[in-house]
């Protein structure tokens, strides 16, 4: 009888996939915010306002984007180091400790500015 490792039954297939999922959840929630603002611009501002939603459009792809971009890096990083140190057998947790910390991070300092 040979020893081997123990063998960790956290599948990291299944983990990147809850992660992602994270990710989607996010983006959807802020695509479905879009929908709620108005488009229209206030009277008497002219060619010189944006509308509010337009104003979030930009601030999503200059801010949220990269921001998403990095917390995305982030949760790779650490879903590469939590599947095979954990001792838990739960893919879905390691997948959502893996994304909800970086993104929440992300929100914080995007809530700061």
């Amino acid at each position: 009888m040979t020893l081997s490792p123990p063998r960790s039954d956290v599948s990291g297939r299944a983990a990147f996939l809850v992660m992602i999922g994270w990710y989607l959840a996010v983006v959807v929630a802020f695509g479905l915010f879009l929908g709620t603002l108005s488009g229209s611009v206030p009277a008497g501002c002219g060619e010189v306002c944006d509308s509010e939603r337009s104003r979030m459009l930009l601030f999503g792809l200059y801010v949220a984007l990269p921001a998403m971009f990095l917390a995305l890096l982030v949760s790779l990083a650490a879903l590469a180091m939590l599947v095979p140190r954990t001792r838990n057998r739960s893919s879905a947790l390691v997948g959502t400790l893996s994304a909800v910390l970086p993104l929440a991070m992300c929100g914080l300092l995007t809530a700061s500015l």
